[in-house]
């Protein structure tokens, strides 16, 4: 899987630029786009954000606790490269590295499916959606802790929810 961006390094002119920047002087904005070696060259210290992710990626585990080094079968990527580098190498690393990437996902952002803005066009069926999602989740923690009684009104208000939704039961 290739960057992102269809942009081309504004300094060789030849590579994919894969850092990119945003420089704000005097009010006046300017965007750079840089290949990793041209930002290297530039001295950008593009290290920052992979350290800190790789600082945050912990062993994967097999089941009796030994470390675990997947390989991913697309691009050849160890997780223990992925864990030195802060980067990921396809598309395929995601779900080869799942193991060690959930608990990461989790850790950085508190979540593992992403809550950003909503479409306009699908705001009411995708908002629908996420207050079922959250709702069943406190429904198994209250059932986890044994609050029955709250699980019981969770559970109602699911119902509910999933009749406005016109989707009844799953």
């Amino acid at each position: 899987m290739g960057p992102v961006s269809n942009e081309i390094c504004q300094s060789c002119k030849k590579a994919p630029a894969t850092i990119h920047m945003t420089e704000i002087v005097k009010g006046k904005k300017r965007e750079l786009h840089y290949c990793e070696a041209c930002a290297e060259k530039a001295g950008l210290d593009i290290s920052t954000p992979q350290s800190l992710l790789s600082s945050l990626a912990e062993p994967a585990h097999g089941s009796g606790g030994e470390e675990k080094d997947f390989v991913c079968p697309r691009c050849s990527l160890r997780y223990s490269e992925f864990r030195r580098r802060g980067r990921l190498g396809c598309g395929d690393c995601y779900q080869t590295f799942r193991e060690g990437l959930v608990p990461l996902l989790e850790r950085i952002h508190g979540n593992v499916q992403h809550l950003g803005r909503i479409p306009a066009r699908a705001g009411a069926r995708v908002e629908s959606q996420r207050e079922l999602t959250e709702l069943k989740r406190e429904l198994t923690r209250a059932v986890q802790r044994e609050e029955y009684e709250r699980a019981a009104e969770i559970r109602d208000r699911i119902r509910k929810a999933e009749e406005r939704s016109g989707r009844g039961n799953d």
